[in-house]
This record gives C-alpha cells, structure tokens and sequence, in this order.
C-alpha cells in the first residue's frame, strides 16, 4: 500500500544516473568512478541517441550515420553528483593515455569543456592527479546496465557471451528490443516476460 503524503520532500531520492555531456558555456570537472570506459556505435534515430544493433540495425538500414561513444561514471567535485558522462572517440584520446600510463581510471580527475563554447563544438579532456585521501568514492554503477535504463533496453534484452562473468560485450535480443521499440518514450516499459 502507499503511503501518501502532501509534502514533498526537500531532496527528492533519485535512483537512476543522469548522462551528461559537455555544455557549451560550463566546464565538467569530475573524478572518474569507473575502473575502466565502455563504449559503443550510436545513431541519433527518432530523436535520440541510440546504441547500433548491426547487423540487423534499423537506424543503419535507414542509413543514418553511427559514430563512436564513450561512457565512464564520474563524481561531480563541486556537488557530488554521481552521474555517466559520455564523449566521442576522438574527446576520449586523454583517458586512454590516462589508462595506460595508470593502469585504471578509477581516480581520475578530468575537466571536460567546449573551447569554442558552442553545442556541438569539438569537446577536450584535460586529466589530472588528485589526492584520493580526501576524496571518498562511490563505487561506480555497472556502465552496461545503467545505459541500458538510459536508452530503455530491458536487462532481459541483454545476453553476456557463454562462460565469461564480467565481459563487457553484450548483445541485444532483437525481439525485446523490438517490444521496446514500440512503448511511447514517456510510457511504462511493455511486459517483455
């Protein structure tokens, strides 16, 4: 049973992760939860971003042109938002040199901005080392499940490969997908069981 009230809380309980991308006019400037980045090909189909499902990809059958995305869980410094932010291909270079040289992002502070300070102008990543004896981490949101809340692919759309626990490569089953696909954005999810 609910329980009713008629006063709203002062700091609504918020259960998903936000995605963020770099604003034109406000540099980013946050620690990087997850251990690692994940990413994927995008189309920005019915008015959205959308992962690519090829080979049997309706965007891609439209001809609708894909590019890479890449996706890490980050902790605002300023207000300690927990959110996923995502960037191109070509904005990540600074975290795979990053990865590389530390061997993890798990700890790493970047600042995210748009030197042109337009919508869609070229992204840069500045990373740099922060004290982490002052700063307490959350642990990071599994990427793969989150952006499939976010883009509304139901858990049971997603198959691992046989025998490996903690792959990161996930497919999409086409028939949930596909059920998905027909429930209104602002609408609940259809009963995929």
């Amino acid at each position: 049973m609910p329980s009713w009230s008629t006063i709203v809380p002062e700091q609504p309980h918020h259960h998903g992760y936000d995605l963020r991308r770099t604003p034109p006019d406000k540099p980013i400037r946050a620690i990087i939860t997850s251990d690692d980045l994940i990413g994927c090909y995008t189309h920005f189909w019915t008015g959205r971003t959308v992962p690519c499902e090829a080979p049997d990809c309706p965007a891609c059958n439209a001809q609708s042109p894909a590019r890479w995305h890449c996706y890490i869980a980050a902790l605002e410094s300023g207000t300690r938002d927990h959110f996923i932010f995502e960037c191109t291909a070509k904005a990540a270079q600074p975290l795979l040199s990053w990865r590389e040289a530390h061997g993890t992002l798990h700890g790493c502070f970047f600042t995210a901005h748009r030197p042109k300070r337009r919508r869609n102008a070229r992204v840069e990543i500045i990373c740099k080392p922060i004290d982490l004896t002052k700063v307490n981490l959350p642990k990071a949101p599994d990427l793969i499940k989150a952006m499939s809340v976010i883009w509304r692919l139901p858990a049971t759309a997603l198959t691992t490969p046989t025998g490996e626990h903690n792959s990161q490569l996930v497919s999409v089953v086409k028939e949930t997908a596909d059920a998905m696909r027909v429930c209104p954005a602002d609408g609940p999810p259809p009963d995929t069981a």
